[in-house]
């Protein structure tokens, strides 16, 4: 089977992940969105306002509006009332006073008039604004009767933790849409942790309905799952094992018999849609596969394994898809909980170096989690595989990682990547180049430490010790070249332990040909490089906004 496509769009979702700014809460999932927070804490001034008159209205026989004036930067706003200063009160007499009136564009409509009524409820809305010679508004924000009084309670919530948690899970599934959707993207940038710490406060009962409902989205159920892996009880495991074996496959000849008693029947339209309606529905409950996973283990422990491991590690017919949701899951017992004894779960992530497809995800955790059992046999993996095989720069950075544990693995993997080096001496040298510029800042604090806390160290040896840059098991999960978007997510490490030898440079030597980059460099081109492009893209937008203050 290929898997280049499938293969690709992980890698491209994985790259984009890497980008997110904040902690994730939710592992498998994380914020759609700016939370109503953040959007306040990242302005100068933020109101609650009503509105009181609409923009010009908009001439039916042309494009522009009615005394539009495109000199005017106030032309086409409408006009609020400032109820209330959310934030922003110390801007002296740029703040806006209740009672006062602001100019804002606004392309809604007004007071529901449908009664026939003249005293229809204003609308109310959340602006948020930036100063400069003058506040430039954001675009109003409606809000509900509830809307106004939730963005109100914001800012007494701690800035993180389990009290600011507790106020969300109200209104996860709240019927304003806005309220909703900014609980969802609190809980998914909090740490795991903070959601950890809110269980005793969580409905179980309400979250199983919400997993079970088909109207609840993708991201909402991945979170919900997990959550019910923190508070959930032994009852639940039934639930989530019946969740796991909702299969297409096992279905088939139950499907099969109702698809031929229909033929006999009638039609076949009928049948063939009931068949088409089941796979989607199959479809839609995987794509949670990963949390439903981490969920089931959580609360099964080590008695769940071996049905994860018959179902998708060791099954020649599972999909790479949900090969990879089980593969996350287990990273993110391995990292974030000690629900899975490490042998154990070593135990079972050392099966999927047997699946070609999967090997390569592996092998950096297998080193970040220092498993060195598996050393020959990744050796013979890389002796057997093509030369542009994806395992082959996973098992070289897995053998630099080994060189700097205790003297007997650190001896057999010197001597196991000078065997390889004969074989790819480009990839060997590549996967070293990348390991020596991945790590030279942290490389720098470490001889820094050893330095200092070892007496016994010569004036010669500390000289070599600067000249050599040296490797950890977490440095070295980062070197795979092939496949390194997706070794960016697996480096991710929450253990990372010093040097175990302060080695001579002979030991892990850095290529004469390769000077390292320099700091100011790598930091400062990219940070200048997007300040620039930031300033062309504001000078393009403020030149087509007919409401800029340069008029």
């Amino acid at each position: 089977m290929n898997f280049s496509l499938t293969r690709l769009i992980l890698l491209t979702s994985l790259v984009c992940s890497t980008w997110q700014p904040v902690a994730q809460g939710c592992p498998f999932c994380s914020a759609v969105s700016q939370t109503l927070s953040q959007e306040i804490a990242g302005s100068d001034v933020a109101v609650i306002a009503r509105l009181i008159e609409l923009p010009p209205e908009i001439d039916p026989n042309g494009d522009a509006p009615v005394g539009f004036d495109i000199d005017d930067p106030d032309s086409g706003t409408a006009e609020f009332e400032v109820l209330e200063t959310i934030h922003g009160d110390d801007l002296g007499d740029l703040a806006p006073a209740q009672g006062s009136t602001i100019k804002v564009v606004y392309f809604g409509s007004g007071p529901d008039s449908s009664s026939g009524s003249d005293e229809a409820p204003k609308k109310i809305f959340m602006i948020s604004g930036l100063t400069g010679k003058r506040i430039d508004w954001s675009t109003p924000l409606l809000l509900t009767a509830r809307g106004s009084t939730y963005i109100k309670t914001l800012g007494s919530l701690p800035e993180e933790g389990p009290q600011r948690l507790s106020f969300f899970l109200d209104y996860l599934e709240d019927e304003d849409p806005l309220l909703a959707q900014d609980a969802y993207d609190e809980f998914g940038r909090a740490p795991y942790e903070s959601v950890s710490a809110v269980s005793d406060q969580i409905d179980r009962q309400e979250l199983i309905g919400w997993i079970e409902d088909s109207q609840v989205g993708p991201t909402r159920r991945r979170l919900y799952l997990t959550m019910l892996g923190i508070c959930g009880k032994a009852e639940d495991i039934d639930f989530l094992e019946s969740l796991l074996h909702y299969n297409y496959q096992q279905m088939k000849p139950g499907i099969a018999a109702t698809l031929a008693a229909s033929a006999q029947a009638g039609p076949a339209l009928g049948a063939t849609i009931l068949s088409e309606l089941v796979k989607a529905d199959v479809r839609r409950k995987q794509q949670c596969l990963d949390a439903l996973i981490a969920a089931y283990l959580k609360l099964k422990g080590p008695a769940g394994l071996p049905l994860i491991e018959k179902r998708f590690l060791t099954n020649p017919a599972a999909e790479y898809t949900h090969v990879y949701a089980a593969v996350m899951a287990l990273r993110f017992h391995g990292e974030e909980t000690d629900t899975l004894p490490r042998e154990r779960l070593l135990q079972s992530v050392r099966l999927l170096l047997n699946n070609a497809d999967i090997a390569d995800q592996v092998i950096p955790d297998l080193a970040r989690w220092e498993d060195w059992s598996v050393l020959d046999q990744l050796v013979t993996m890389f002796k057997n595989s093509a030369d542009d095989a994806w395992v082959r720069q996973p098992v070289i950075a897995y053998l630099l990682a080994a060189t700097e544990q205790p003297a007997e693995i650190s001896t057999q993997a010197e001597t196991a990547l000078a065997e390889l080096e004969k074989l790819d001496p480009k990839g060997v040298k590549r996967a070293r180049s990348y390991m020596a510029f991945g790590l030279l800042a942290r490389a720098a604090k470490k001889k820094k430490t050893a330095k200092e806390s070892d007496p016994e160290v010569s004036a010669s040896e500390k000289n070599d010790l600067d000249a050599t840059p040296t490797l950890t098991a977490d440095e070295a999960t980062g070197a795979d070249e092939s496949s390194a978007p997706k070794t960016t997510e697996t480096t991710n490490l929450t253990d990372e332990k010093p040097s175990a030898t302060a080695s001579a440079p002979a030991e892990v030597e850095e290529p004469e040909t390769l000077p390292g980059p320099s700091r100011v460099l790598l930091i400062g081109g990219p940070l200048i490089a997007g300040l620039f492009l930031f300033g062309v893209f504001a000078l393009l937008l403020r030149g087509a906004d007919v409401r800029s203050n340069n008029s």
